[in-house]
């Protein structure tokens, strides 16, 4: 099969069975790869709708213009439209504290998004190959991995499709030079400084060495790890129904017993903490502690926090305000760290039963002192729990009391009034100071919103 019939075959695929009436839009460097790609779009017996987009990244001064000019003129040359845009990388780079690479990608595809959006493009094409899908395999393992990062760089994600997945570099490059298809060099592509490029390089020439078709071989078993990724997937959503629920904030709830009893449960356990920043390191001591019983102990990823207890473990993220304050001075609904608090006022009925089952809590409005505070907890924080008629205990006791971990007792709002004396701990408990008794005529409810 030739190059042309190969890509043939892979577009129609890729756009389910239907390339008439379709729009696309390339993404074109200028480069060998993307240049291909465009000459094969544009020669296609499928007769493809397509247009260009570049993108110059002012790295390289005078070479990016360059680029940008020769996409251009091959556009205009052949009747094609093509849409530019010119960034200051760096620049993005620094302001958002990102790798000029990652930069790069982020202004790249916004820019390919917005022309998608923009103009009612079905696809983007992208000139990934298949020696791009293997060295992206090399570096997963390089950097640590699943099956899932050992599969390669998927052929369609969405409405993102690269048709030449199917196609070898060297593939490229004879197509390239049979048909007279002019193409711009990045010279960086050359250098050993990147990562990518040491594989291509360096590591590649080793390994064909050895193996010829090394490339071909590998494809096979990324097709194989690919789908054995979707078997398991399968398997790891029925264990995440055993095992794990997840609340209305993210909260995430892991029980300890439940995971122990499933087989591989250091597998299951990498594949539910990986998504939320934990490193194979800390899996590997979260599944120690799990199964040594370890209670109280927390660990930390970069936007989340595991903390266990008795029978679970339960991760946050880490959006938790310990000095976050919010002024409660009339009735209304509040929202204090995503927990929606209801507070009301209304005059004592004849028979009113100031019980609550908790999801309610009824004070003495005559002996609050306006405005309320609703806060986070402090170590030195002191309250009378209901029930308790003299002297007061210290709040971190009583959490304590409840079995609320660390990450619970910062969640939980504490509610003061003007004087600074905590009055309730909204679906917990009173102070018993603020209870309702005989002389109370005015109750105020404090709830808790679903």
């Amino acid at each position: 099969m030739t190059t042309e019939q190969l890509f043939d075959r892979d577009l129609l695929s890729l756009s389910d069975g239907k390339v008439e009436g379709r729009r696309y839009l390339l993404g074109v460097s200028g480069g060998i790869d993307s240049m291909c790609m465009a000459t094969l779009f544009l020669h296609s017996e499928l007769h493809p709708d397509f247009a260009i987009a570049h993108v110059n990244f002012s790295l390289r001064g005078e070479e990016s213009d360059g680029d940008m000019d020769s996409v251009v003129e091959w556009g205009n040359a052949n009747g094609i439209q093509v849409f530019t845009r010119t960034f200051d990388t760096h620049a993005y780079s620094a302001e958002n504290s990102i790798s000029t690479q990652m930069a790069a990608r982020e202004l790249r595809y916004g820019f390919f998004k917005e022309l998608m959006d923009s103009e009612g493009f079905d696809f983007l094409a992208i000139a990934h190959n298949l020696d791009d899908s293997i060295e992206t395999i090399f570096l997963n393992i390089a950097r640590g991995t699943g099956l899932k990062g050992l599969s390669g760089i998927p052929v369609r994600n969405g409405r993102i499709i690269r048709p030449l997945m199917g196609v070898s570099r060297a593939q490229i490059r004879e197509y390239v030079e049979a048909n007279g298809v002019s193409y711009r060099d990045d010279r960086t592509n050359f250098e050993s400084h990147y990562a990518r490029n040491r594989v291509r390089n360096i590591i590649f020439p080793e390994f064909r060495k050895i193996n010829p078709s090394f490339l071909n071989t590998v494809r096979r078993d990324a097709e194989y790890f690919r789908e054995a990724s979707d078997i398991i997937d399968g398997v790891y959503a029925g264990v995440c129904s055993r095992v794990c629920s997840t609340s209305k904030d993210g909260m995430l709830n892991i029980g300890i017993q439940a995971l122990l009893q499933e087989g591989h449960c250091g597998y299951w356990l990498n594949m539910m903490l990986r998504e939320y920043g934990f490193n194979s390191g800390q899996v590997a001591d979260i599944e120690r502690c799990m199964i040594s019983g370890q209670s109280g102990r927390v660990f930390r990823s970069g936007s989340h926090e595991l903390v266990f207890g008795a029978d679970r473990m339960r991760v946050y993220p880490l959006n938790c305000e310990e000095d976050a304050e919010l002024c409660m001075d009339r009735p209304g609904v509040y929202d204090f760290k995503g927990t929606r608090l209801r507070l009301d006022f209304f005059p004592r009925p004849a028979a009113f039963n100031p019980r609550s089952d908790g999801s309610v809590l009824y004070l003495a409005a005559d002996n609050l002192l306006m405005p309320l505070t609703c806060r986070g907890w402090r170590p030195a924080d002191r309250f009378r729990p209901f029930g308790m008629k003299r002297g007061s205990k210290k709040l971190s006791d009583f959490y304590t009391d409840l079995k609320l971990d660390r990450i619970q007792k910062l969640a939980q709002p504490v509610i003061t009034d003007a004087s600074g004396q905590i009055v309730c701990l909204p679906g917990l408990r009173i102070d018993d100071r603020f209870r309702i008794k005989t002389p109370t005529t005015v109750v105020a409810g404090v709830s808790i919103l679903p």
